[in-house]
C-alpha cells in the first residue's frame, strides 16, 4: 500500500506542469516576432547587398550596406545601441542642417574652366585674320523678314535651286537688290582664310551656337539665289564668283571643332556643288573657269583622324560640364561641394528669357512661373536630396572626368585606318537611361550615355565619306568637260579622261573602287 502511494504521488507529479502565466506568454511571442522581424530584415539587407555588388553600385553605398550587416551580426549586442544611438544623432544633424539657412553666395556651378581655355588657346587666331568676327556683326542684324518674296525658299523650285531670270521672278529680284549690303559682307568674309568661333562648353553657348548655324544657312540660300540669277541671265562670273563663295563658307565652318558646325558645312557645300555641276554640264566654261573650280574645291582638304579628333575633344568637354554643372559648385577660392541647386543656372536662363519676352505662350509661361519660383518645402527638397547624392556620385568632378574620359575612348578608336566599320553598334531607346540603378551610379549612366551615342558617330563616318565622295566627283566632272573643250564630246569611259587629272581623283571613298560613269 504504501509503495503503491508512494507511485500515485510521483505520476501525479509528473503530470501536473506549471501553468505559464500571461505576461510570460506575451514576453514569448514579442521576442519571436522580433527574431522573425530580424531576419527578415538580414535577409533584405543582404539581398540589396548582393543586389548592389552585382549591378555595380558606387562603394559608399556598398560600404554603408555593409557597415549596417557587420552591426547587425558581428558586433556584440551592448554595442548596438550605441551604434544605432550614434546612427539616430548623425540623421538629426542632417535634418538641422537641411533647415538650416541658405549658403549659396558665391557659389557657382562646377565647369572645367581650364580644358575650355586651352582648347580656345589651340584654336583662336588674331582679330585682323578672323572671319567669324564679320559673320558675327552681319548676324547681329539678320532678323525675320517679313517681305520675304515667296520664290526665295518657299516655291519648288526656289531661286536657289536653278538658273532664273528677273522678269519671271521681279519680286525676287528686287528683293534681292536690297540685300547687297548683306551680300558685301559675306564678301569680305570670304577673303579670309581663317575663322573661328567661341567653343559652345555648355548647352546655353550652344542654343546660340544654333542659332548662329541657322542664320549661315539663310546666308547660303541668300548667295545661291543672286548666283542662280546672275548664270541665269549670262553673268557667268559674278555668278561663279558665288558660288566659290559659299566654298569658302563650307570651309570656315569645317574649321571649327563642333560636329554641328561641321554637318551645316557639308550641307552648305553639298548646296554649292550641285549648282557648280550643273553650271559645268549645262553651260561651257573655259578652262580658267574650270581650273578655279578646280583649286578651290582641291582647297577643302579634311582629314578624318584629325576631324573627329578635334570634334571629340569639344563632346567631352560638353559631357563633362553638363554632368558636373548639375552635380557639383565652386566658389571663387576652389572649393568644390555637391550642388545644393542643381536647377539654379537653369532657372537663371530662363528668367531672362521671361524678362526678354522671348516666351509668349501663356501656357508655357505659368509652368515656367512654377519653376523658376520653388516653394519653401521644395527648396528644402532640393537640399536634402544632396544628402542621398552623396552616396551615389563621385565624391570630385575629377572623379567623373576620368570617367567620362574613359566612355569616350570608344569614339576616340574610330579615328584609327584600321577601325572596324561594318560591326554596327546597337541601337538603344532613351529609356535605356531610366532605371533606378542606372540613375543611381554615374558610372552605368555615362557608360550607358556612350552607348546609346555610338550610333550618332557611324552615322556622321557615312555622311562624311558621302560628301567627300561628292566632292570628289565634282572634281572628276570638271576633268570630263576639260575632256569635251578639248575633244568636242563627252568621254566614252573614264579611262580616256584618266590623261587630265591624277588617277586619284577617280577613287570612290564610298565604294572603295572607281566611280561608275555612263554618258547621258
Amino acid at each position: 500500500m504504501a509503495n503503491n502511494q508512494e507511485d500515485n504521488k510521483a505520476s501525479k507529479s509528473t503530470c501536473e506542469q506549471p501553468q505559464k502565466t500571461c505576461p510570460e506568454r506575451s514576453r514569448e511571442k514579442r521576442c519571436l516576432i522580433r527574431r522573425i522581424l530580424r531576419w527578415i530584415g538580414l535577409t533584405l539587407l543582404t539581398i540589396l547587398l548582393v543586389l548592389s555588388l552585382i549591378f555595380q553600385a558606387p562603394w559608399k553605398i556598398i560600404a554603408l550596406l555593409a557597415i549596417i550587416f557587420l552591426a547587425c551580426t558581428i558586433l556584440p549586442k551592448q554595442l548596438r545601441k550605441w551604434f544605432w544611438l550614434s546612427a539616430a544623432a548623425v540623421i538629426i544633424v542632417l535634418i538641422i542642417w537641411v533647415f538650416l539657412p541658405k549658403d549659396d553666395e558665391g557659389w557657382r556651378p562646377y565647369t572645367f574652366d581650364e580644358e575650355l581655355a586651352a582648347l580656345e588657346a589651340k584654336y583662336t587666331i588674331p582679330d585682323e585674320e578672323n572671319a567669324a568676327l564679320i559673320y558675327d556683326g552681319l548676324f547681329k542684324t539678320m532678323d525675320g523678314d517679313p517681305n520675304e518674296p515667296e520664290f526665295f525658299l518657299r516655291s519648288r523650285p526656289s531661286s536657289k535651286d536653278e538658273p532664273w531670270l528677273s522678269k519671271d521672278h521681279s519680286k525676287t529680284a528686287e528683293w534681292l537688290k536690297g540685300k547687297q549690303s548683306t551680300i558685301e559682307k559675306l564678301f569680305q568674309a570670304a577673303k579670309k582664310d581663317k575663322c573661328h568661333f567661341p567653343i559652345p562648353a555648355d548647352p546655353w553657348s550652344l542654343a546660340q551656337h544654333m542659332e548662329r548655324s541657322t542664320k549661315m544657312r539663310r546666308c547660303t540660300w541668300l548667295l545661291l539665289s543672286a548666283a542662280n540669277n546672275h548664270i541665269g541671265e549670262g553673268r557667268i562670273d559674278a555668278g561663279l564668283e558665288k558660288y566659290l563663295y559659299i566654298i569658302r563658307m563650307a570651309e570656315h565652318l569645317y574649321q571649327q571643332p563642333v560636329m554641328i558646325d561641321f554637318l551645316v558645312a557639308i550641307e552648305i557645300e553639298r548646296s554649292a556643288l550641285e549648282q557648280l555641276n550643273r553650271f559645268v554640264i549645262e553651260n561651257k566654261p573655259n578652262e580658267e573657269q574650270l581650273e578655279l573650280i578646280g583649286n578651290t574645291i582641291k582647297g577643302l582638304k579634311n582629314n578624318w583622324k584629325s576631324d573627329l579628333s578635334k570634334i571629340l575633344d569639344i563632346e567631352k568637354l560638353q559631357t563633362k560640364n553638363i554632368l558636373c554643372k548639375s552635380a557639383y559648385q565652386v566658389n571663387p577660392q576652389g572649393k568644390v561641394r555637391l550642388s545644393r541647386d542643381p536647377l539654379a543656372e537653369t532657372r537663371e536662363h530662363l528668367e531672362e528669357k521671361l524678362k526678354g519676352g522671348e516666351i509668349q505662350d501663356p501656357e508655357h509661361e505659368a509652368t515656367l512661373q512654377k519653376l523658376l519660383y520653388p516653394t519653401y518645402w521644395q527648396k528644402k527638397m532640393l537640399k536634402a536630396k544632396t544628402i542621398s547624392k552623396w552616396f551615389f556620385m563621385p565624391s570630385t568632378p575629377e572623379e567623373l572626368s576620368v570617367m567620362i574620359d574613359n566612355s569616350y575612348d570608344r569614339y576616340y578608336a574610330m579615328a584609327e585606318p584600321d577601325f572596324d566599320w561594318q560591326k554596327k553598334p546597337k541601337e538603344y531607346p532613351i529609356t535605356y537611361l531610366f532605371s533606378f540603378w542606372v540613375l543611381h551610379n554615374y558610372r552605368q549612366l555615362i557608360e550607358r550615355m556612350a552607348d546609346i551615342a555610338e550610333p550618332v558617330y557611324y552615322s556622321f563616318h557615312e555622311m562624311y565619306f558621302r560628301n567627300l565622295s561628292l566632292r570628289r566627283g565634282s572634281q572628276l566632272l570638271s576633268v570630263l568637260r576639260q575632256y569635251k573643250n578639248k575633244t568636242s564630246h563627252w568621254p566614252e569611259n573614264l579611262e580616256e579622261a584618266k590623261a587630265f587629272a591624277p588617277a586619284g581623283i577617280f577613287f570612290d571613298p564610298i565604294n572603295g573602287g572607281s566611280f561608275i560613269y555612263k554618258p547621258n
